[in-house]
């Protein structure tokens, strides 16, 4: 790596960035330096725009995502140049980021979170296997972010107070996150079994005894979707999506899951109403079998709304075959998105 991409890293890292994005961020700008073949002196337009214009090695074009993630790092890069290693010009100035489709993120339903937690124990032999579940209580019941339950201290657990202390969030920003009764047996379990073996600090450890990495854990959420035999793409952050969107269909108010999100502007927050209004929607939908069709208009203008509003494939089904952990979720009020 390049001796300035080396420097910039440290910077981002020294800012508080999120370890695996500043490592991330270092990766795009030393291919950056590699496509344009030379080292990092002061970048030209032209160059920016050719690089975010290149292939993927198949040589299929690159996703929207991909180029605005290639840019997010260059513009850090260039405003870390500008201030530190004497740049006078900005080579992203007029270069916009493009437009997405936007998506709807997947998300578990209370039943399928359920069947997950119980696929993960089934699933973890026994070595693990109360780290697992500790692991997916917090992704699921905190809502955090996976980099931030990796970095979680065994002394950042306050079971007795029922909250997670201290958690290092983006920007720098730190909270107190609370737990609920789930979540805090679940860790408890794991903390006891967890006991002495090891100096390392951290809460959650791999089967070495050292701090269990962000990839180890989307492996194993990876490992219990397939045990699970859902298709829904499920993910570490589909825990945090599923966190929000089932919070906010019990009822709780926006600004309160903006700030157990811990997002800084509640439009961001307000993207998981969408997922609600369309649960709510599928469920009067279902209920449409109890009137009697003969009592119905035939008439187009009458037809029964299931034929004029969308079936949400990605939601449904709503509910599903109940569990004892079900049952202790639902007695919880739903799930925490901290």
């Amino acid at each position: 790596m390049h001796t300035s991409v080396d420097a910039f890293v440290r910077h981002l890292l020294s800012d508080h960035l999120a370890p695996r994005t500043a490592k991330t961020y270092g990766a795009i700008l030393t291919s950056l330096f590699s496509f344009r073949g030379g080292d990092p002196v002061p970048l030209t337009t032209a160059e920016v725009q050719a690089f975010l214009a290149r292939s993927r090695q198949d040589g299929s074009r690159r996703a929207a995502s991909a180029r605005n993630l290639d840019l997010a790092a260059i513009r850090s890069f260039v405003a870390f140049a500008r201030r530190h290693l004497g740049w006078m010009t900005d080579p992203t100035e007029g270069i916009p980021f493009v437009r997405e489709a936007p998506q709807d993120p997947a998300v578990l339903t209370a039943a399928e979170l359920g069947k997950f937690f119980e696929v993960t124990a089934r699933s973890s032999r026994a070595p693990v296997r109360s780290r697992n579940l500790a692991v997916v209580a917090v992704l699921s019941q905190v809502g955090l972010r996976v980099h931030e339950a990796v970095g979680l201290n065994l002394q950042q657990v306050d079971l007795d107070g029922a909250t997670l202390v201290a958690v290092r969030g983006k920007g720098g920003t730190v909270h107190d996150l609370p737990l609920n009764r789930p979540a805090v047996t679940l860790l408890r379990t794991w903390i006891d079994e967890r006991g002495e073996r090891s100096k390392e600090t951290a809460l959650f450890l791999s089967a070495r005894g050292t701090r269990i990495s962000i990839r180890a854990v989307e492996s194993m959420i990876a490992r219990i979707r397939r045990a699970l035999g859902s298709a829904k793409h499920i993910t570490p952050h589909t825990m945090r999506h599923t966190a929000a969107t089932l919070t906010l269909s019990l009822g709780t108010d926006l600004s309160t899951v903006a700030e157990l999100l811990r997002h800084s502007d509640i439009n961001t927050t307000r993207r998981y109403l969408h997922l609600v209004d369309t649960r709510r929607r599928e469920a009067v939908r279902r209920l449409e079998g109890t009137v009697p069709i003969s009592l119905l208009p035939t008439s187009p203008m009458n037809r029964p709304l299931s034929e004029n509003i969308p079936k949400p494939s990605a939601l449904t089904p709503l509910e599903g075959p109940t569990s004892p952990l079900r049952s202790t979720l639902d007695d919880e009020h739903g799930l925490v998105a901290a």
